[in-house]
Order: structure tokens, then sequence, then C-alpha cells
């Protein structure tokens, strides 16, 4: 039965399910620790399943009977579930949408940077501890709840030194960044990479990823990314490690409510 983490026993099949998981294996128990006294309502557990939600997303670990996880999904207001296909059935009757690609940096290995635009590089200034308020208007330029949202985690994480970002900026303001959002278990799970508009197809987002991998895998970390199948072609051209695939399935229309 899929119950809300409260007791140690709970805590234990959550942190059972995670292990050895890429990605879910520094995501889940890291948020586990440092957010389910304040927000208990994102973590629940079966016999052999961690899940966590996350808006209408929810992160499995393990797996769980399809027919009672799409319920719990259901009552939730959970509208698609990332999960491991080789592990967890899907719940029954939902679609999948798409496969997630799992990219990796081996700990101790580096990578060449990437060609990129060198006179606007030289130009740009590496900021390694930005704002947590720029990252997030520079993420969620038009969606203020979002941008609130990414502050308050990225504060708690950065205050425990369990996340590191990077932006580089064009004077005062911030034209691309790059996080590890994870650090946990030996993964610094890596996300939001994001370049300006204007600035794109310069490779200056490239250089910068793989910057931050190298210097994460010389500390002995294990760099990871979870890339959707547009991006596939661009972490393989930077020279990432595929490690796995989780796939990601929503409600079918008849089932939404």
């Amino acid at each position: 039965m899929i119950a809300q983490v409260s007791t140690k026993a709970h805590r234990a099949r959550f942190l059972n399910a995670c292990r050895g998981k890429w990605v879910l294996g520094a995501t889940l128990p890291l948020d586990l620790a440092l957010f389910s006294k304040s927000q208990p309502w994102r973590f629940y557990a079966g016999p052999t399943l961690a899940l966590e939600l996350s808006g209408s997303t929810a992160w499995a670990a393990g797996h769980a009977n399809p027919e009672e996880l799409a319920s719990f999904l259901a009552f939730c207001g959970c509208e698609s579930i990332i999960l491991d296909e080789n592990e967890c059935p899907p719940p029954a009757g939902w679609c999948k949408a798409e496969t997630l690609t799992v990219f990796g940096l081996a700990p101790g290995k580096a990578l060449p940077l990437p060609a990129a635009d060198e006179t606007l590089w030289a130009g740009l200034t590496l900021d390694r501890e930005p704002s947590a308020m720029d990252v997030a208007r520079a993420l969620y330029p038009a969606d203020t709840a979002k941008q609130e949202d990414f502050y308050s985690e990225l504060c708690t994480k950065r205050t425990r030194c369990k996340a590191l970002v990077w932006a580089l900026r064009q004077g005062s303001e911030t034209i691309c960044t790059v996080g590890a959002y994870a650090l946990a278990n030996r993964q610094a799970y890596m996300a939001c990479g994001q370049t300006a508009q204007p600035l794109r197809g310069k490779g200056i987002g490239g250089r910068l990823i793989v910057q931050m991998a190298n210097e994460l895998a010389a500390k002995g970390e294990h760099p990871v990314f979870l890339c959707s199948p547009e991006r596939v072609h661009f972490y393989t051209r930077l020279g990432f490690e595929k490690l796995g695939e989780y796939a990601r399935y929503e409600q079918t229309p008849s089932v939404k409510t």
C-alpha cells in the first residue's frame, strides 16, 4: 500500500527503493532529507516504491501495483509520472509520452571544452555564486510562482552545500546558467542549462556545462543529466556517456478529469 512517508519504516522503504538509481538516487533522497518536514505531502512509499510529487508530475523509483499506482496518482491530481520501465510497470491506463535519457561523466574523467564563439566568450564573466533570484528570473522570466519556488529550494540546498549554480554574465545581465541541483550519494544531478534566446547556437551553453561537469568529476562526483529526446544529440555531441533511460507516462484523455 502506498502511504505518506511518516515513520522510520516508510523512510527506510523510500531510501531502499532509490538506492543505486541514476538521478533518482540523488534527487529523491536529498529532497526527502531537506523537505519532508516542511512539505510532507510530497513523499510516499510502498513496500518497494519511492514516490515524490512535484507539481503535477510524480517521480518514481522502485515499483508498485499498476492499478493502485493509477488510482493514487489520480487522487493526487498528477498528470504525468517519470519511472524506469524495466522495473516499474506504468500506471494502468496511462500512455507513454516520451523517453528520457540519462547521460553522465564518470568521476575522474574530463571532456574537451567544445567550440564556442571565442569573441563572445571572452566578453562574458563567469559568476560561480550568482544570486538565486537572478537565476530564477533567468529561468522563469514570466512565472513569478515558479521563480519563488525555485528560489526557496535553491537557497535551502545551497546553505547545506547540496547545490552548485553557475551563471555567465554579459555586463549585469545573466545570459546563461547551469546548475548541479542535487549533490548526493556521489552523484551531481545537473539541470536547468539555459542560454538567452539571442545568444543560442554560439556554443557558450555547451562549454559552460562541460566546464562544470569536468570540475565536479575532478572532485569525485558523478555528473548526471536527464534529457528529453530533442537534447540527446546535444549531450552526445558534447561527449557525455549514455547511462540509461526513463520514461514519462501521461494519463489518457479518458482518464483525465
